[in-house]
């Protein structure tokens, strides 16, 4: 059912399609305030507002949506927030949604040996031995482009769709800003554009049934991305495949790091064994990532060899890499990984 939902929330979003700015030039006598029919020649081009553009022309930009509709009489609301901050080589995305009795609200700023992770409102840091800075728009443009069905931001608006809407404009010279509202018969549009020419750097649209959206952009100082340092600190998220495979008097876990991690320094994650609860646990044996490879053999007779191989060659641990763990004891163990760095194991939750 979840997954259902999420994927009507996503068709409902369909309204809201796909970024181009600055909004074509227009006679100097007719850009502020905007004619009601100089509007809908500027919505009626197919690229008016285009995500990728403004992420090439603003080296600080933030956009953010709220989709929220009703279904099965129940409020479904997502929230996305996702910015870039060249000057600081950072870039930040969050997501917030609540279905039924199910919520998150996360962020993730990164770019930079140090990251900051926040879960609800309290923060964390977290590192990247590789960081690699990588603008988040064209990032998500081009996940999307390999998961089309994926849960992406809906950073496409369709202004076709509202060109031919009898528009009320009104506008602040001093600030530049100008808002359009109207409506197609259906739908409540408000539009609020600013500078010269003018841009659109906000959009709303209300249909009246519980189904509304709205988006805004934010460019330059506002925009800006800033890493708070001396945060409580989060183990990478690698959590081992728990499933063994038995092989005549073996048992073995073998699987790959899952790619997206951050990098990280082989020396601070250990390859455990573990025997009890989560919280109240002993450790059979154990390895250290920069080790390699490690047998231990126990006093009962049963030995643990651990295995992990770099697969890039980078050096580091990361996502693809390729672990193997042996054992002939048939105690009931779960496989877990020690985050040194964080004094914390990677399985707890933040």
């Amino acid at each position: 059912m979840r997954a259902l939902i999420i994927g009507l929330i996503l068709v409902s979003c369909s309204l809201s399609g796909c970024l181009e700015v600055p909004l074509t030039d227009c006679p100097d006598d007719d850009c502020f305030p905007l004619s009601s029919d100089s509007l809908n020649a500027i919505l009626s081009l197919p690229n008016s507002f285009n995500v990728l553009k403004l992420a090439d022309d603003y080296e600080q930009l933030r956009i953010e949506t709220s989709s929220q509709i009703e279904i099965q009489n129940e409020v479904v609301s997502i929230d996305w927030s996702v910015g870039k901050d060249e000057s600081s080589n950072l870039s930040s995305i969050a997501l917030r949604y609540n279905i039924a009795n199910a919520a998150v609200d996360t962020e993730v700023i990164e770019g930079s040996g140090i990251t900051n992770v926040r879960v609800g409102n309290v923060w964390f840091e977290g590192r990247d031995a590789l960081p690699e800075y990588e603008d988040p728009f064209y990032e998500i443009a081009r996940l999307a482009a390999e998961d089309p069905d994926g849960l992406w931001p809906p950073f496409s608006f369709d202004t076709t769709a509202f060109d031919d809407v009898e528009w009320q404009i009104t506008g602040d010279l001093t600030s530049l800003q100008q808002v359009a509202t109207g409506t197609n018969g259906t739908h409540t549009i408000i539009l609020e554009l600013g500078g010269a020419p003018p841009m659109i750097i906000g959009i709303e649209i209300y249909d009246g049934k519980g189904s509304d959206f709205s988006l805004t952009v934010e460019t330059g100082n506002s925009a800006a991305i800033t890493l708070q340092e001396n945060l409580p600190r989060t183990a990478v998220q690698f959590i081992p495949d728990n499933n063994s495979i038995p092989y005549d008097d073996i048992r073995i876990w073998s699987s790959t790091i899952p790619n997206g991690i951050s990098e990280v320094d082989p020396s601070e994650l250990d390859f455990h064994a573990r025997i009890g609860s989560l919280n109240n646990s002993e450790s059979l044996a154990q390895m250290n990532f920069a080790d390699v490879l490690t047998n231990v053999s126990l006093d009962d007779g049963t030995w643990w060899e651990f295995y992990w191989m770099d697969v890039d060659l980078d050096g580091f641990v990361s996502g693809g890499d390729y672990y193997n763990i042996r054992t002939n004891s048939t105690v009931d163990a779960t496989i877990s990984v020690f985050d040194t760095w964080a004094n914390k194991w990677t399985d707890d939750f933040l």
